[in-house]
């Protein structure tokens, strides 16, 4: 592999390397007692509420993974600009401070206008930004990712927040089978999905809010439910109520994707 594509693609590697490290704070985070859910029975219908009772605010190290693997994978596509701007160099004075991988806020420059960072590249490689289509109508995830990193940057710390996600109804469907004395059907509950998605899925998740209800006489049945959420970024006017760490997935192969587009140059 060349040289220039190895220190491209080792950008994105780090990224997949924090997400890891990132599903793991999270999972330490909410064994930790991140939120609680607790429950009380309705003394007019006789069911039982099941309520978010406590919140914490993402641990800092969270947040931090979070900026680094936002700024891993726009680092890529900027050092992907370089290692371009070096194989159209004409000038070996010239070392490229005014390259980077070109994003805009509207739309993208015209044809008889190229792209400034990349004005100097070649006619074939220029046509592929266009393809790429970096700006915020054209790619918006791309154009977000560009936002994100220069909130981070130059700003303040990326926000978040504690979203509703699904409950596990797995182990709740197969007590309420053995209640009801119809353990033969227990095999069908393997094929269904095993968990119920929240009515305030994608929603902010804030103390009181109603997460469940179950019904009279189930009591067995709701001790086996499983309530899960997510953190969600919190960006007004770039990205809010979206799961991080789907988006950092959708990221990687979006940015994967325009650096294979690029690779025939870089071989």
């Amino acid at each position: 592999m060349p040289d220039g594509l190895q220190l491209v693609l080792q950008r994105v590697e780090r990224a997949k390397e924090q997400r890891v490290d990132l599903e793991r704070e999270m999972r330490s985070w909410a064994d930790a007692g991140a939120y609680r859910v607790a429950s009380q029975l309705d003394p007019n219908t006789g069911q039982t509420l099941f309520y978010l009772d406590n919140v914490a605010a993402a641990s800092p190290k969270i947040t931090a993974l979070i900026a680094e693997m936002i700024h891993s994978l726009r680092t890529a596509l900027d050092n992907l600009a370089y290692q371009l701007f070096l194989i159209c160099r004409t000038d070996p004075a010239d070392e490229g401070e005014h390259v980077f991988f070109p994003i805009y806020d509207d739309t993208k420059p015209s044809k008889s206008d190229p792209f400034r960072p990349v004005k100097s590249f070649r006619d074939e490689i220029v046509d592929v930004f266009r393809k790429v289509n970096p700006c915020k109508t054209g790619n918006h995830l791309l154009w977000v990712l560009h936002r994100l990193d220069i909130v981070d940057k130059h700003r303040r710390i990326l926000t978040s927040t504690l979203v509703h996600h699904s409950v596990f109804v797995r182990d709740a469907l197969r007590q309420l089978l053995v209640n009801t004395g119809d353990s033969e059907l227990l095999p069908l509950i393997e094929l269904p999905p095993p968990f119920l998605t929240s009515t305030r899925t994608g929603k902010r998740a804030q103390v009181g809010d109603v997460l469940f209800v179950g019904q009279p006489g189930d009591e067995e049945v709701n001790k086996k439910l499983k309530f899960t959420f997510d953190i969600s970024f919190a960006e007004p006017g770039i990205i809010e109520g979206k799961s991080i760490v789907a988006t950092i997935d959708e990221m990687v192969i979006l940015v994967e994707g325009i650096i294979s587009s690029f690779e025939p140059f870089l071989i």
